[in-house]
Protein backbone atom coordinates (compact mmCIF):
# COMPACT_ATOMS: atom_id res chain seq x y z
CA UNK A 1 0.00 0.00 0.00
CA UNK A 2 1.39 3.41 -1.27
CA UNK A 3 1.94 6.10 2.07
CA UNK A 4 1.53 9.59 1.59
CA UNK A 5 4.69 10.96 1.30
CA UNK A 6 4.82 12.72 -2.03
CA UNK A 7 7.69 13.13 -4.21
CA UNK A 8 5.99 16.69 -5.44
CA UNK A 9 4.37 19.65 -4.15
CA UNK A 10 1.96 22.36 -5.46
CA UNK A 11 4.96 24.64 -6.18
CA UNK A 12 6.30 22.15 -8.33
CA UNK A 13 2.99 21.82 -10.44
CA UNK A 14 3.10 26.00 -10.68
CA UNK A 15 6.69 25.98 -11.87
CA UNK A 16 6.67 23.48 -14.54
CA UNK A 17 3.57 23.08 -15.82
CA UNK A 18 0.96 25.75 -17.43
CA UNK A 19 -1.21 25.37 -14.35
CA UNK A 20 -1.64 28.97 -12.93
CA UNK A 21 -0.16 29.74 -9.29
CA UNK A 22 -3.75 30.49 -7.93
CA UNK A 23 -5.15 26.75 -7.81
CA UNK A 24 -6.00 25.85 -4.18
CA UNK A 25 -3.52 23.29 -3.48
CA UNK A 26 -6.07 21.47 -1.56
CA UNK A 27 -7.73 20.43 -4.66
CA UNK A 28 -4.44 19.35 -6.35
CA UNK A 29 -2.86 17.21 -3.77
CA UNK A 30 -5.10 13.82 -4.49
CA UNK A 31 -4.55 14.30 -8.22
CA UNK A 32 -0.82 14.59 -7.27
CA UNK A 33 -1.31 10.98 -5.10
CA UNK A 34 -3.17 9.47 -7.48
CA UNK A 35 -0.47 10.00 -10.53
CA UNK A 36 2.48 8.68 -8.41
CA UNK A 37 0.79 5.56 -7.09
CA UNK A 38 -0.58 5.03 -11.12
CA UNK A 39 2.16 6.42 -13.06
CA UNK A 40 5.50 6.86 -10.88
CA UNK A 41 5.52 3.43 -8.79
CA UNK A 42 5.25 1.39 -11.76
CA UNK A 43 8.05 2.77 -13.07
CA UNK A 44 10.28 3.16 -10.08
CA UNK A 45 9.22 -0.32 -8.93
CA UNK A 46 8.52 -1.40 -5.35
CA UNK A 47 11.75 -1.47 -3.64
CA UNK A 48 12.84 1.79 -5.09
CA UNK A 49 9.81 3.61 -4.41
CA UNK A 50 9.85 3.13 -1.26
CA UNK A 51 12.70 3.70 -0.46
CA UNK A 52 12.63 7.31 -1.77
CA UNK A 53 9.86 7.60 0.42
CA UNK A 54 11.21 6.84 3.55
CA UNK A 55 14.23 9.05 2.56
CA UNK A 56 11.97 11.76 1.50
CA UNK A 57 10.47 11.59 4.55
CA UNK A 58 13.62 11.07 7.03
CA UNK A 59 15.08 13.92 5.05
CA UNK A 60 18.18 11.82 3.91
CA UNK A 61 17.76 12.11 0.25
CA UNK A 62 21.42 11.98 -1.38
CA UNK A 63 23.26 11.81 -4.80
CA UNK A 64 22.08 10.25 -6.69
CA UNK A 65 19.03 10.05 -5.88
CA UNK A 66 18.36 13.62 -5.42
CA UNK A 67 18.80 13.89 -8.99
CA UNK A 68 16.73 11.49 -10.17
CA UNK A 69 14.24 13.07 -8.03
CA UNK A 70 14.83 16.43 -9.42
CA UNK A 71 15.65 16.01 -13.09
CA UNK A 72 13.28 12.94 -13.84
CA UNK A 73 10.94 11.73 -11.58
CA UNK A 74 9.37 15.21 -10.48
CA UNK A 75 9.04 16.43 -14.13
CA UNK A 76 7.10 13.38 -14.91
CA UNK A 77 4.76 13.73 -12.00
CA UNK A 78 4.12 16.83 -12.44
CA UNK A 79 2.59 16.33 -15.88
CA UNK A 80 0.50 12.87 -15.03
CA UNK A 81 -0.67 14.93 -12.32
CA UNK A 82 -1.88 17.56 -14.69
CA UNK A 83 -3.43 14.99 -16.87
CA UNK A 84 -5.13 13.27 -13.66
CA UNK A 85 -6.34 16.85 -12.30
CA UNK A 86 -7.46 18.55 -15.91
CA UNK A 87 -11.17 17.28 -15.89
CA UNK A 88 -12.00 18.32 -12.41
CA UNK A 89 -10.10 21.58 -12.09
CA UNK A 90 -13.64 23.36 -12.74
CA UNK A 91 -15.93 21.60 -10.56
CA UNK A 92 -16.22 21.96 -6.59
CA UNK A 93 -17.87 18.50 -4.95
CA UNK A 94 -19.49 19.51 -2.16
CA UNK A 95 -22.44 18.39 0.67
CA UNK A 96 -24.79 20.06 -1.77
CA UNK A 97 -23.51 18.48 -4.83
CA UNK A 98 -21.39 18.85 -7.64
CA UNK A 99 -20.82 23.34 -8.90
CA UNK A 100 -18.86 24.13 -11.61
CA UNK A 101 -16.65 26.94 -11.27
CA UNK A 102 -16.85 29.91 -13.82
CA UNK A 103 -15.76 33.25 -13.39
CA UNK A 104 -17.30 36.20 -14.60
CA UNK A 105 -15.93 37.82 -17.63
CA UNK A 106 -14.75 34.06 -18.83
CA UNK A 107 -16.00 31.53 -21.29
CA UNK A 108 -16.09 27.84 -20.53
CA UNK A 109 -13.67 25.45 -22.81
CA UNK A 110 -15.30 23.04 -25.07
CA UNK A 111 -15.05 19.61 -24.34
CA UNK A 112 -13.13 18.80 -27.59
CA UNK A 113 -10.34 22.26 -26.16
CA UNK A 114 -10.27 19.78 -22.87
CA UNK A 115 -9.47 16.63 -24.75
CA UNK A 116 -6.53 18.90 -26.93
CA UNK A 117 -4.96 20.21 -23.38
CA UNK A 118 -5.40 16.85 -22.13
CA UNK A 119 -3.91 15.09 -25.06
CA UNK A 120 -1.07 17.06 -25.09
CA UNK A 121 -0.36 17.22 -21.44
CA UNK A 122 -0.23 13.08 -21.89
CA UNK A 123 2.32 12.80 -24.61
CA UNK A 124 4.76 15.52 -22.43
CA UNK A 125 4.12 13.09 -20.03
CA UNK A 126 4.65 10.00 -21.77
CA UNK A 127 7.93 11.91 -22.84
CA UNK A 128 9.22 12.50 -19.31
CA UNK A 129 8.30 8.95 -18.10
CA UNK A 130 10.29 7.56 -21.23
CA UNK A 131 13.20 10.00 -20.21
CA UNK A 132 13.27 8.40 -16.27
CA UNK A 133 12.75 4.91 -17.59
CA UNK A 134 15.65 5.27 -20.08
CA UNK A 135 17.69 6.66 -17.38
CA UNK A 136 17.01 4.05 -14.61
CA UNK A 137 18.06 1.49 -17.53
CA UNK A 138 20.61 3.05 -18.55
CA UNK A 139 22.07 3.81 -14.86
CA UNK A 140 20.44 0.45 -12.99
CA UNK A 141 24.27 0.50 -10.55
CA UNK A 142 23.11 3.73 -9.66
CA UNK A 143 20.20 2.62 -8.05
CA UNK A 144 20.28 -0.87 -6.87
CA UNK A 145 17.10 -0.67 -5.76
CA UNK A 146 15.29 -0.64 -9.24
CA UNK A 147 15.25 -4.20 -10.20
CA UNK A 148 15.24 -5.39 -6.51
CA UNK A 149 12.47 -7.53 -5.16
CA UNK A 150 10.67 -7.27 -1.77
CA UNK A 151 9.95 -11.31 -1.86
CA UNK A 152 6.44 -10.12 -1.47
CA UNK A 153 3.40 -11.62 -3.45
CA UNK A 154 2.37 -7.37 -3.75
CA UNK A 155 5.66 -5.93 -4.91
CA UNK A 156 5.02 -4.16 -8.17
CA UNK A 157 8.13 -4.58 -10.66
CA UNK A 158 9.02 -2.08 -12.72
CA UNK A 159 7.61 -1.69 -16.19
CA UNK A 160 10.72 -0.61 -18.49
CA UNK A 161 8.40 -1.17 -22.28
CA UNK A 162 8.35 2.26 -23.80
CA UNK A 163 6.22 4.96 -22.59
CA UNK A 164 5.66 7.45 -25.63
CA UNK A 165 3.01 5.83 -27.98
CA UNK A 166 2.03 9.42 -29.37
CA UNK A 167 3.29 9.89 -33.55
CA UNK A 168 4.81 8.12 -35.91
CA UNK A 169 8.47 6.19 -35.66
CA UNK A 170 10.22 6.25 -38.95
Amino acid sequence: MSRNILFISRNDIIRRSPVGGNIDPEKLVPFIKTAQDKYIWIRLGSVLYYYLQDNIAANTLVTPYTELMEEYIKDTLVHYAVVESLPFLAYTIANAGIFKNLPENTEAPSKQDIDFLLQKELQTAQFYAERLVTHLIANNTLYPQYNATTGKSDNVFPDMGQQYTQGWVI
